[in-house]
């Protein structure tokens, strides 16, 4: 996993602490992630609102908070449509996996979470996708899965996170506006 990352993991957490947030670093990048990857555009200030919505019982963030967000929206954007360094944002590899694996299972909810406000229409997704979102819904409940912290789960959780790395990519590859709008003829 990427260091960046990382480092963001422990400073959000400790940002929303201290701002009595009751939702967790992972649960605030999977929404932004989902609603990214449904298609929010970065410029569509409603994202702010669906986020609200689903991590604040709709009320509005304090300053702090809400600028860590803003620019964690903005780097997530940018991360996706240039198609690099995209990482979840999850505790360091070093802290014991049950908590990995409890960041993972509320990132995978909420990214469900913010997908499903914007994407209203996953009939129109490719069959990948379908199978993507489904495999994304599983990883909400894998907790049982993982009954002891040996080389075996710490292969099967980085097999899982990458899958949830693919399938936000390929959500967002298929939803999302980082893709270029096709050209129209130029008409004289």
């Amino acid at each position: 996993m990427n260091d960046n990352a990382r480092l963001n993991y422990d400073a959000f957490t400790t940002l929303l602490e201290h701002h009595n947030m009751v939702v967790t670093a992972a649960e605030v990048h999977g929404v932004i992630c989902g609603l990214i990857c449904g298609g929010m555009a970065k410029n569509d200030p409603r994202w702010q609102e669906h986020f609200n919505a689903l991590l604040n019982d709709d009320f509005g963030l304090p300053a702090e908070v809400k600028k860590a967000v803003n620019l964690l929206f903005s780097r997530v954007y940018d991360e996706l449509v240039s198609q690099s360094r995209f990482e979840l944002l999850m505790p360091e590899d070093d802290e014991p996996l049950d908590e990995r694996l409890d960041a993972m299972m509320e990132w995978a909810a909420a990214f469900l979470a913010g997908f499903g406000v914007v994407q209203v229409e996953l009939n129109k997704a490719s069959p990948e996708l379908q199978e993507m979102i489904q495999d994304i819904s599983s990883i909400t409940q894998v907790a049982s899965d993982f009954d002891q912290e040996d080389e075996e789960s710490e292969t099967a959780f980085v097999v899982l996170y990458e899958h949830l790395k693919l399938g936000a990519t390929l959500a967002f590859e298929e939803f999302g506006k980082g893709q270029s709008a096709p050209k129209r003829p130029t008409l004289h």
